[in-house]
């Protein structure tokens, strides 16, 4: 039994650990080397890196609508100011998550 760093946090982890006991990460030489009739363990592989980008650009565009219905209103004069700000905040935000996904399918085995 031997120590490896875990890809994630750097922490040292026993190679027979199907994941980092400090982050969760699944260890790859843990699912290679369990022999036939070991009891099945269900790893999560998407990292918090990973689930941090998808959070970040759901909340941007969320914070992009808000945004958006906020600025709706009409200020003291009666008009309505448009800004470029929300709709690129949204759509950086939409482009964020599709790639964060696509990270996340790419990365899975």
């Amino acid at each position: 039994m031997a120590l490896i760093n875990c890809p994630d946090c750097k922490s040292q982890v026993s190679t027979s650990a199907t994941s980092c006991p400090q982050c969760g990460a699944p260890i790859a030489e843990a699912k290679q080397s369990k022999a036939a009739g070991s009891p099945l363990t269900t790893t999560q592989e998407t990292s918090k890196k990973l689930k941090l980008h998808t959070l970040i650009s759901a909340l941007l565009i969320i914070f992009g609508f808000v945004a958006i219905f906020a600025m709706a209103s009409p200020n003291d004069a009666g008009k309505v100011e448009p800004s470029a700000f929300p709709p690129i905040m949204i759509m950086v935000g939409v482009v964020w998550y599709i790639v964060a996904k696509f990270r996340i399918w790419w990365h899975h085995k």
